[in-house]
């Protein structure tokens, strides 16, 4: 029972050692799209934010891998004027989710497409009327895909729409159905 045991482990081991594990950090901005940015009184009325993750990639194939990510945003927002007694949303959005990668030629090298599904937790710190508060939203699904270009064993750029559904009322909602953007990375990797 023992022996089998043991080399249950060792196969395992050997299995888990052949499989292509490599990880890395992204960096660059998030940009909110539609009433994420532009609902009056409620979106972050900002061109701009921005967000820092990590990654790790397990090969499945020399075409396909699949990519388990956290990503922080950071969406700071700005005054809506007088109309809405200067209201301001900030958006904090912390990712965690799972991608589908298909790299056109290698993943050392050349165009690759993102597809992919996450959970997420959305906090908004507001202040309207003078008053201030915030409003936050745990387990929200999103989807997101995208593409990029890998230009070394290090150094990838790449492009994601994220689609985020959350609630629109209630004491924590946000005003709009769906929190959406653009988000343009750098991508620095590691154990290529």
């Amino acid at each position: 029972m023992r022996r089998m045991l043991s080399v249950a482990l060792i196969l395992t081991g050997m299995s888990l050692a052949a499989q292509d594990i490599t990880g890395g950090v992204f960096t660059g901005l998030s940009l909110p799209l539609g009433d994420f940015k532009d609902k009056a009184g409620y979106g972050t009325n900002e061109f701009f934010g921005i967000h820092v993750g990590g990654h790790l990639d397990f090969a499945i194939t020399p075409h396909h891998e699949v990519r388990a990510q956290l990503s922080y945003h950071s969406l700071p927002g700005s005054d809506w004027g007088s109309g809405y007694s200067n209201a301001q949303n900030d958006f904090k959005v912390l990712q965690v989710g799972a991608d589908w990668v298909y790299h056109f030629q290698n993943p050392s090298q050349g165009w690759y497409t993102i597809a992919g599904a996450s959970i997420n937790s959305l906090k908004d710190d507001y202040s309207s009327f003078g008053y201030s508060g915030s409003a936050s939203q745990s387990g929200k699904l999103g989807v997101r895909g995208g593409g990029g270009y890998t230009f070394n064993k290090m150094l990838s750029l790449e492009g994601t729409l994220n689609q985020v559904f959350v609630d629109k009322g209630g004491s924590d909602g946000f005003g709009f159905d769906t929190a959406t953007w653009a988000q343009v990375s750098a991508v620095f990797r590691f154990g290529r």
